[in-house]
């Protein structure tokens, strides 16, 4: 009888936590962007101090082609498209009743391609570049929170990353191809994300 009895309790225990737990569980989603031209979605789920990330970053698609208004002879094209996605981990900490610190970390990969044509009279000239980059990132932000539902957030994203990819010219007649590849840590004012979000 005493073991069922300290089961019964046992079980009690774990529902409270299981049912507290659920109560506290919270959904965000939000648009975030660098710039006018490099925006994306994000979705978290977790706890108001734990949650997970889950970004699709960096949409960007800018085409833009000039020509000489009198001869035409002269044409400048640029095309770039570039596309991420991320997960990671947040954690929260209050500062004030309107003000929450939060840090954590996100795997990240990006994928973009650019172009640029210019042409001159006979002269040509060509470079395309089709880049893929893994990264490690790193989370120091804060939000400013508008009420229970509303917040908006500004982050530093340092980050850790491998480049790889393929290169082409064309210059004149003559076409050239060839890799890229290396690493690099970036941290600078490009990296910070601004972000509006709601909660429920």
């Amino acid at each position: 009888m005493k073991n069922f009895t300290l089961s019964v309790l046992f079980l009690f225990a774990m529902l409270n936590i299981s049912f507290a737990q659920e109560k506290e569980k919270r959904q965000e989603v939000g648009i975030n962007f660098t710039s006018l031209n490099n925006f994306g979605v994000t979705y978290k789920i977790g706890t108001s101090k734990n949650l997970w990330r889950f970004n699709i970053l960096a949409i960007n698609f800018n085409n833009n082609k000039d020509e000489e208004a009198n001869t035409q002879q002269q044409v400048h094209e640029n095309y770039n498209q570039g596309a991420g996605i991320s997960i990671g981990k947040e954690f929260r900490k209050v500062i004030t009743k309107n003000l929450e610190f939060r840090y954590g970390f996100d795997v990240a990969f990006n994928y973009n391609w650019s172009k640029n044509i210019n042409k001159n009279n006979n002269d040509y000239y060509e470079s395309e570049r089709t880049i893929y980059t893994p990264s490690l990132i790193g989370v120091i932000g804060a939000n400013y929170i508008f009420s229970d539902n509303l917040a908006f957030g500004v982050e530093l994203l340092p980050r850790f990353s491998y480049r790889t990819g393929k290169n082409r010219i064309v210059n004149g007649g003559a076409e050239t191809k060839g890799d890229i590849s290396g690493f690099g840590f970036n941290l600078n004012n490009d990296v910070a994300r601004l972000s509006l979000s709601y909660r429920f």
